[in-house]
């Protein structure tokens, strides 16, 4: 235990484990001593914590490496500790902290485990050995990266964005599109509605995806007499659900289980058009 109002760097981390390492590969004899308080404090032992000690009290030398009050158990040597590795370090009240590690044979065969672990990571993810698993795991991510990037753009190519777009309805300058999008998330929606609104220029677009919790995305260019924002809260509200946002862009969500259908054909009749369907 020690006294810290943070937890360790990974950089103090693994120098405490060093230090610790350097003193066992010492082998330095570790002396147990009986004195009185007065002669442990002239001789230089360190007393930690402000812990309440009796007159007579108990030190532990390891040459001129350290010598503390300690009431535990010790070895002869600081080489019998052997093998030394920190599995935790945590918090145990204000300002102070603890330190958990293994010794001798328990640290020897955590160590292994690790070993095997990262072994077993390294054949998974198809790395060439344990050192190339974080470059491995970062190309793997950049794929899957890619693959959605791909999943998405392919979920907008299969609905025929013109074909929607040529469906507007014009109520005097300003085009209005309502439409039931299918497409794999609220990421390919939002990237749909970016594609429709190069293709219907200003006005108002809405768009609902079916799932679960039916999603709505709505879209007010050059029309001030229409609100995005509360046009999704209405439609999310009908559903039982929650949206907003500003005039410009508003999104909602309806309820679990609530219809799509339903936010649909709000949105179309507060607006007075049709349900365009992909």
């Amino acid at each position: 235990d020690y006294p810290l109002e943070r937890s360790l760097t990974r950089d103090e981390r693994d120098q405490t484990e060093a230090e610790v390492r350097r003193a066992i590969r010492e082998d330095m004899a570790v002396v147990v001593a009986q004195m009185s308080m007065g002669d442990a404090v002239k001789a230089g032992a360190d007393a930690f914590f402000d812990e309440k000690y009796g007159e007579t009290v108990r030190t532990v030398r390891m040459e001129e490496y350290s010598h503390e009050l300690c009431g535990g158990t010790h070895c002869r040597a600081t080489g019998q500790i052997g093998s030394f590795v920190i599995t935790s370090e945590r918090s145990i009240g204000s300002g102070l902290r603890r330190i958990e590690a293994l010794t001798g044979a328990a640290a020897d065969e955590y160590l292994r485990q690790q070993s095997r672990t990262l072994e077993a990571s390294a054949e998974a993810a198809g790395a060439q050995d344990a050192h190339t698993v974080p470059q491995r795991i970062a190309a793997l991510q950049a794929e899957l990266k890619e693959a959605k990037r791909r999943a998405k753009a392919g979920g907008s190519a299969r609905i025929d964005l013109a074909a929607l777009a040529a469906q507007v309805t014009k109520q005097g300058e300003i085009s209005i599109l309502v439409a039931m999008l299918d497409v794999e998330d609220d990421e390919a929606l939002k990237e749909a509605a970016k594609q429709l609104r190069k293709k219907m220029g200003a006005g108002v677009l809405a768009l609902v995806r079916p799932a679960e919790s039916p999603e709505i995305f709505v879209s007010v260019e050059g029309s001030a007499e229409h609100d995005a924002g509360a046009l999704a809260a209405a439609a999310a509200t009908a559903l039982g659900g929650r949206g907003g946002g500003r005039p410009a862009m508003g999104q909602g969500r309806g309820a679990v289980g609530s219809s799509a259908d339903e936010a649909a054909n709000a949105l179309a009749k507060e607006l007075g058009v049709a349900v365009t369907r992909s």
